[in-house]
């Protein structure tokens, strides 16, 4: 007699809703369903780390009694058929404690919202210093347990990723952001999201904070299906991404091409890390790096606190301000530094030559050649004007991709050589052009329709694409059309098997030549579409150009009734940002980080103080 086929154990923590569809007893989140246990693993593995590290490499059906807060049915063994009923144990509901008076769990509200807000860990509660504070505000208040904190919060997580979820739903198109983020003990990945909300502005949440090893421990794959697992868990399904914005490393850049092979949408790389590289690659000559060294040695001698820095306050006066260090070697941090030392040279120099008095510093290298105060000086105007536009990308509503083409080609137009410059700050403008001609692809924004151009053109504050030829621009309205037709065709919806086919009737000798009415009524509709489409593009070229400053998403939602094609797909484009990571960490920082420091050791807690700390507008 055959045996029958072994059952994986993962499914003792899943249900099957339908067949297409299954259920996390723990957190009760569904997931797509595709044939393979293999997305229901990587979730336990991700999501739920302390069931797995209490059941062992099979997921040992003993250690079924627990799970935390959050109940597994007895319902199902490992050696029976998956379930498919979806009368799934709902998460338990925890009361606010604190003692008999009603506002005591207002005061436990705010405990878990003060952790999430400043990223404390969860031991503070158990703290004496903390429990004599809470005594002194609220003698009558019992502060729960630590275990009942971290209930709590994965409570809070769970319900904000329903609403996440929901919200995600109700969208046509959404944008997506993937980088990795330095944590107290390996990277982890973060999986944004971007979508326009009700008030018309883009929004951007996390999906995701996962931990994935060092660069050595991990492939393309690894990410593209941890990519694929969130995509499923939230329902983003092929064509609802409009692009996915990454950062530099090859696995990441590896694994988003074959994500755009499995859900169809554009990898785009951040512009943050791209600038970055274009300006670093200016400091790799030999003066320009050998004045950047000295220049930290000084910035580091003159600190705040040492007696250097008492020297210097001495010789400023009221024109004092603080050195400022490279900490980080970032192409902005580099920056600053330069600007400060600029700012104060005469007074530093002074300093350093009574400084140099002192017999303890006398054999201290701290002359800067005037050589080398040139270079510094060139670092500062070359670089200006690209820290400008940086402070601007760094707010939200500037950074959407439809804006990258105009402030590339301001920044090319401060790149451009002028006859009396200097020569370390001609060689400085010349290498940044150059590699930004190359990073960006500077010549095939013009020639052909990218992600950014199709957006720019959605962009009534760009619309006019005055960077490109007459036949390009004509091109571009081309592709537009030929984009929004295809989204449109996509959105359509789809007969169903319960709607029933229509009767069908023997066609007459009349109907099998000229065609029947239905043929010719589908064909008809296709074609008011299409003309539908090149009125509204052509009406639209002849709107006038928005301000600089004004809102295009605002724009779209007046308009929207009149533009019913194009303003779908704008809604599409203008949520893509042009960073991967949050503006500020993407245009600043070496390596994005998010606070993935949190003092809690558990990634899973991690996670959710992270999530809950980001989506505060949840």
């Amino acid at each position: 007699m055959a045996s029958s086929p072994k059952v994986s154990i993962v499914w003792k923590y899943f249900a099957k809703v339908n067949p297409k569809i299954t259920k996390c007893k723990v957190c009760q989140q569904e997931m797509r369903f595709y044939g393979s246990t293999t997305g229901m693993r990587h979730h336990l593995e991700r999501k739920h780390p302390y069931v797995v590290a209490m059941a062992g490499d099979t997921l040992s059906a003993s250690h079924a009694d627990v799970v935390l807060a959050y109940p597994v049915a007895d319902s199902e063994s490992s050696n029976t058929a998956p379930s498919t009923s979806s009368a799934v144990p709902l998460p338990r509901v925890l009361p606010l404690v604190g003692g008999g008076d009603q506002n005591m769990g207002a005061v436990t509200e705010a405990i878990l919202s003060c952790i999430t807000r400043d990223m404390l860990s969860l031991s503070i509660v158990d703290g004496v210093g903390f429990k004599e504070l809470l005594h002194v505000l609220k003698p009558t208040y019992q502060i729960p347990s630590m275990k009942y904190f971290e209930d709590l919060l994965r409570t809070k997580y769970m319900s904000g990723r329903t609403k996440l979820k929901t919200l995600i739903q109700d969208k046509e198109t959404v944008a997506l952001s993937c980088y990795t983020v330095v944590g107290a003990t390996s990277e982890a990945l973060v999986i944004m999201v971007h979508l326009v909300s009700s008030e018309h502005s883009v929004q951007s949440y996390i999906l995701s904070v996962s931990e994935i090893g060092e660069p050595d421990d991990r492939s393309a794959e690894d990410i593209l299906q941890l990519v694929l697992d969130n995509l499923s868990e939230y329902d983003i399904d092929e064509g609802m991404i409009s692009a996915v914005v990454h950062d530099d490393s090859k696995e990441m850049a590896e694994a988003m091409d074959l994500l755009k092979q499995a859900m169809n949408c554009d990898p785009m790389k951040c512009m943050g890390v791209l600038l970055n590289e274009c300006i670093s690659s200016a400091f790799v000559f030999p003066d320009i790096d050998g004045t950047i060294i000295a220049a930290r040695s000084i910035a580091s001698y003159f600190k705040p606190g040492t007696p250097a820095a008492a020297e210097l306050e001495k010789h400023a006066g009221q024109q004092y301000s603080i050195v400022q260090e490279d900490l980080t070697h970032h192409w902005t941090s580099i920056f600053e530094m330069c600007v400060s030392l600029a700012k104060q040279q005469q007074f530093i120099s002074a300093a350093i030559e009574v400084l140099k008095k002192d017999d303890e510093v006398k054999d201290v290298c701290l002359n800067l050649t005037d050589q080398q105060w040139e270079t510094i000086h060139a670092i500062v105007k070359v670089l200006m004007p690209l820290a400008r536009a940086v402070n601007v990308l760094a707010q939200e509503k500037f950074v959407s991709v439809s804006s990258l083409r105009a402030i590339l080609r301001s920044m090319e137009k401060k790149l451009e050589v002028e006859d009396d410059d200097p020569a370390s700050m001609r060689k400085l403008k010349e290498t940044i052009h150059a590699s930004m001609k190359e990073s960006f692809q500077l010549e095939a924004l013009l020639e052909k329709p990218t992600t950014s151009t199709i957006a720019a053109a959605l962009d009534p504050r760009h619309r006019t694409l005055k960077y490109h030829t007459p036949e390009q621009q004509r091109q571009m309205r081309n592709s537009l059309g030929h984009i929004v037709e295809s989204q449109r065709q996509q959105t359509e919806p789809e007969e169903t098997e319960d709607v029933a086919p229509p009767t069908k009737r023997r066609k007459s000798g009349m109907s099998d030549l000229l065609g029947s009415d239905s043929e010719d009524s589908d064909d008809e509709s296709q074609q008011r579409a299409c003309n539908r489409l090149e009125i509204e593009i052509q009406a639209y070229a002849l709107e006038k150009v928005m301000h600089k400053e004004s809102e295009p998403l605002e724009w779209w939602h007046i308009n929207e009734t009149r533009y019913q094609f194009l303003a779908p797909a704008a809604r599409g484009y203008l949520c893509i940002p042009c960073t991967a990571a949050l503006p500020r960490d993407a245009f600043t920082k070496n390596q994005s980080t998010i606070k993935s420091d949190s003092p809690e050791p558990n990634p899973d807690l991690v996670e959710c103080l992270v999530f809950l700390n980001h989506n505060k507008k949840l």
